[in-house]
Order: structure tokens, then sequence, then C-alpha cells
């Protein structure tokens, strides 16, 4: 059975899938100041914790000292594990006097004298600024020997951005890349793993940060999606918290559905949704994830529409999750809602707003297919979704909503405005229910302090909707 060893970082953890392979050497290649110290230093930390023992080489002119001060406030940083699990060496000055066999031997000796089973080799660029490509393939493949006969994991480091068919490359069992890169005003972080032989990968480039805890990868929520459907059955009917909705649809939502709820704004899309959270319970919880209404205005709202948010917060029944709709990372968002999701059992779970997600990715067009991976992992999980989207039609379209979103969810409901006695009228239509009769005529509706209430003529005072 193939030994893994586990990379530090959960995230590559997973693309890697379980990380690196005990006896292969891998390059991490990535522009200065990218993270490569950072993740090399993070994996050493990790593993001398784990029991075993580590050798950092570096063939740089900065000192060891300057680089753990500068590493010290990471969360992962134990000084306890040096020199003893994690030994810091230069081989800066055996490389300028003795060359590439010199830096061989060196490795050779420090790692029988440490009994290393991993080596991290930062500099390797440098290595070969002075040597051909005959004799850097030929120092690379001895230098792969080493490792693989001591057993042992090796991690070269490097800035050069060399091409996929350079000799190291072809070489090495694995390659990382990892990138900096801005896009209008925004700066954002990539890791690939191109190369993992013997593995197999999350292909494509998967979102990084570099955070007090050092780096944390989130892999593409679309990379993990399940390859064939959840074979769970379809189940009970769900309450949306609006019975006379639930009388259109036959009595529900089908749990583990997704839906989407368009319209204009102030139709009762944020409405709608509180209603389906209030429904929910302790032992069945929901989660609500906004992004343009803080938790203390939608408690204000609810109040309005004779909802107990707070209460329901306090109890454990609900739980929210507000993000700022700038600058969001949807990668980051996606695993902390499935994470949510997962540990505290949630049933229910509103996301109002898919054009602040949209407007958050780097690559718009991503978007369809994250949400079909989270429609699976909630499926699974049992969990039942209500997204909501702004349309800029006041009134019913004459075209339908047919886009990537509208088709990968189950159900679709509009929410438009109708023209009445010189007054505008909110209405209600459903567009698709996949597991459900209902009955497809629009359906005017009022928001009143007692909620949502369907018919022509509100019994309360109406309230203003959002």
């Amino acid at each position: 059975m193939i030994e893994k060893f586990s990379t530090g970082v959960d995230g590559l953890d997973r693309i890697t899938h379980g990380g690196f392979t005990r006896g292969s050497a891998y390059i991490l290649q990535g522009p200065p100041g990218a993270g490569k110290t950072i993740l090399a230093n993070q994996f050493c930390f990790s593993h001398a914790r784990g029991g075993g023992r580590v050798l950092y080489m570096s063939l740089l002119a900065e000192n060891h000292e300057r680089m753990l001060a500068n590493l010290s406030d990471m969360s992962f940083f134990d000084a306890g594990l040096i020199p003893g699990g994690l030994q810091y060496i230069s081989g800066y000055g055996v490389l300028e006097r003795e060359g590439l066999p010199g830096l061989l031997k060196l490795v050779q000796h420090e790692i029988k004298r440490h009994q290393a089973t991993a080596i991290v080799l930062d500099g390797i660029f440098v290595a070969q600024s002075n040597v051909s490509e005959a004799e850097f393939r030929k120092f690379v493949h001895e230098l792969q020997g080493v490792a693989n006969f001591a057993n042992a994991v090796l991690v070269m480091l490097t800035h050069q951005n060399r091409a996929q068919g350079s000799p190291e490359h072809t070489m090495v069992d694995g390659w990382i890349e990892i990138c900096d890169d801005i896009k209008g005003f925004r700066s954002y972080r990539t890791i690939q793993v191109k190369k993992h032989r013997g593995s197999a990968i999350l292909a494509g480039k998967h979102h990084f940060q570099i955070t007090g805890s050092g780096v944390r990868v989130f892999p593409k929520i679309e990379a993990i999606s399940r390859e064939t459907p959840s074979q769970r059955a379809p189940m009970h009917q769900l309450p949306t918290g609006i019975p006379d909705l639930d009388t259109i649809i036959s009595g529900g939502l089908t749990q583990g559905s997704s839906s989407l709820v368009l319209g204009p704004t102030g139709s009762g899309k944020t409405t709608f949704g509180l209603h389906f959270l209030a429904a929910a319970t302790p032992e069945e919880p929901g989660l609500m994830i906004g992004f343009y209404e803080t938790p203390a205005r939608l408690s204000k709202k609810a109040d309005g529409i004779g909802l107990d948010l707070d209460a329901a917060i306090q109890t454990g029944a609900v739980h929210v999750m507000w993000q700022s709709a700038s600058d969001n990372s949807v990668d980051e968002l996606a695993w902390e809602i499935l994470s949510w999701v997962k540990e505290k059992k949630v049933k229910r779970v509103f996301i109002d707003g898919l054009v602040a997600l949209r407007d958050s990715l780097i690559v718009q067009d991503r978007l369809p297919y994250i949400l079909n991976a989270l429609k699976f992992e909630f499926a699974e999980m049992g969990a039942t979704c209500v997204y909501t989207s702004e349309i800029r039609n006041m009134h019913s379209p004459d075209l339908l909503p047919t886009d990537d979103v509208s088709l990968i969810v189950d159900n679709v409901l509009m929410l438009t405005y109708l023209r009445r006695e010189n007054a505008l009228r909110r209405s209600l239509s459903v567009i698709k229910m996949r597991d459900n009769y209902f009955d497809p005529r629009a359906q005017e509706f009022h928001i009143t302090s007692a909620g949502i209430t369907f018919g022509m003529d509100p019994v309360l005072t109406t309230s203003e909707g959002g």
C-alpha cells in the first residue's frame, strides 16, 4: 500500500487525495511572495508534529533566523520542534565551493544523520543557474534517487517559471504551481497540482489564502461534486412556512430539493426566505446566508411580519451567516456552508442573493457548476435549499428566464408586480416544480404584519417587503 504524508493543509490533501507520496520528489513552483516558503514550512511543522523527522535545507543567502522570525506568528509554528523533529541547515556555502556534487553529498549525509523522512530544498533554481541542462538533469535524477532510497518525501522550491517539458518537471513525481494574480483591482491566489504520479488529483486551479493559520486551500466545489447522483429517493414534502403556498404546490417543497425565487427589488424574496426559516426547529435547524441585510435588519424585518427571528436564533433553530457583498471568496464560502450544514445537521438552507455570489467570482461562468455541486451535496445531507435572485422586470416578463441556473434547480418561483386599481400588487407564479403537481396560475399575495397571505384583499395593512 502506498504511504502518504499530509501536506499540512487540509484542502491540498483533498486535491492530492491524501498528500505527498513517501519516497517521491516534488517541485513547488511560484513567483516570489506567492507563499512557497510558508506552505513548505507548514508541511514541515505538520510532519514533525506527527512524529516525522524533517530536514529543511536552504540554498538562499537569507539566514534561517530571519525566516523563522517571519513565521513565528503563524499558528502552525512550534519552536519546541526545533531542532529535534525539524532541522534547518544551509547548503549555500557548499554549493558555492563544491557545486552540485558537493551539494548532493551534503544532502545524503544530512538525511542519514537526521534520519529524515521529509526534506525541503529551498531555492533549487540557484543550483541550476551556473550549470548546463545535462548537469542539472543528472543532479535532479540523483537527488530523486537519494530521496527514494531514504523512503522520504523531497520537496524542491523554485520561483522560476519553467516550461512543462523542462528536465526537472519531466523527472519528478509531482509538480505543484502557485500563482498570485490580479484581475482588475482584485488580487487572488491559486494553486494547481499539475502532476502527481501514481495518484488521482482534483484538476484545475483552486483558490487559496494566506492567513494567521498559514496557507488555507479551498478546492473548487464543482471539482468534488458527485460523479453519480445520490441514490436517495425523494423524501417527504417540507412545508414552506406559508400554508397558502403549500396548497398551491401540493404540500410544500420536496426535501433535498433546491429552489430559486426570482423577483425584482421589494417583491418579497427575503420575506419568503424568512417564512421558510421560521418553520425550522432546533432538531431540524435552518441556516441563512445573507449579503445585503445585516442580522439586525433581518430581525427587524422578521418582527414586522410576525416572526421572532431572535428567538429562533437563541434556541438554535436558525443560524445566520452574514457576508459583505464585496470581494467574497465563493470557494471558501461554499466549503463553510457545507461545513455548517453537516456539523449542525441543517435541514433548511436559505441563500439570499445569487447576484452577490456571481459578482464575487473571478470567472462568473462557474456559478451554475458551483450551484450544481451544492445541490448534490445538500441532497445527500437531506437539506432543502432556497436561493433568491433579483430580476430587472417589475412586471411579468415576456420571456421567462431559462438560464443555466434555472435549469439546474428543481423548482422556480417568480415574484412580480401587477397593476390593479391604481396600485401595484404582488403576484407569485410557479414556473417549475420538478417533483410536485402545482397550480400554474399567477396568485396575488400580500405582505402584512401577519406575514405573506394570498387572496385579492389583504386582511391587515401591507408592509414593506424585500
